[in-house]
């Protein structure tokens, strides 16, 4: 009995050890829970949409010596929707085993949203990618059905990514580019997220 204690002490204190978390990845440490929110909600949207590939490139859209035209450089919603995008973009031809050559789940944008994306005005174009942004950030918030607790938090931290996107558009405009830089328009605010896709406002109202 005396050799039997120890072992069953050590087995009582592990029992009741604390549980690590587990180890982050240098993917976790770069890209926090907010914008893998954002991420997901947009690839997620894109293939439930069913977007072609000519909406994509018009949303990737880029101008000569400029990044991507419709988004704001070192903006973190801005970033994550376009690796959003790009990943949507290196998807398969088809599903695996399927024997329809289908890559994507949705019929394709509506004609308004379609017509809206491209539009010569750019002020449209981005109207039409920050009405879809939110309306697929909006259906991702409702999936999780998370507590108003948590979903409040979560809005705090996409407004915090907003005013961070904002600012960096605001150094760039001042440092380097000039007044023009870019799309000049703002993340979309996080009233949007809170409201139905139709009370959405254009990017830029804020």
């Amino acid at each position: 009995m005396n050799g039997l204690f120890p072992i069953l002490l050590c087995l009582f204190a592990l029992a009741f050890a604390p549980v690590r978390a587990h180890a982050e990845s240098p993917a976790e440490k770069l890209l926090d829970e907010t914008t893998q929110f954002i991420f997901f909600s947009v690839l997620e949207g894109l293939y439930e949409t069913g977007l072609s590939e000519g909406d994509v490139a018009q949303i990737l859209m880029k101008k000569e010596g400029q990044t991507y035209f419709h988004f704001i450089y070192a903006c973190p919603v801005c970033n994550a929707t376009v690796c959003a995008l790009q990943a949507y973009q290196a998807r398969p031809d088809r599903f695996y085993g399927v024997k329809l050559t289908i890559s994507t789940f949705g019929l394709g944008l509506d004609k308004q949203s379609k017509e809206m994306l491209h539009d010569e005005d750019p002020v449209q174009r981005l109207q039409a990618i920050n009405e879809l942004v939110n309306r697929w950030m909006a259906a991702r918030m409702k999936k999780l059905r998370l507590t108003d607790e948590e979903r409040s938090s979560l809005l705090v931290k996409l407004e915090e990514k907003r005013k961070e996107g904002m600012r960096a558009l605001e150094s760039f405009q001042r440092k380097e580019h000039g007044p023009n830089f870019g799309v000049a328009r703002q993340p979309p605010p996080t009233s949007a997220w809170r409201n139905a896709p139709s009370a959405t406002p254009p990017w830029g109202s804020r």
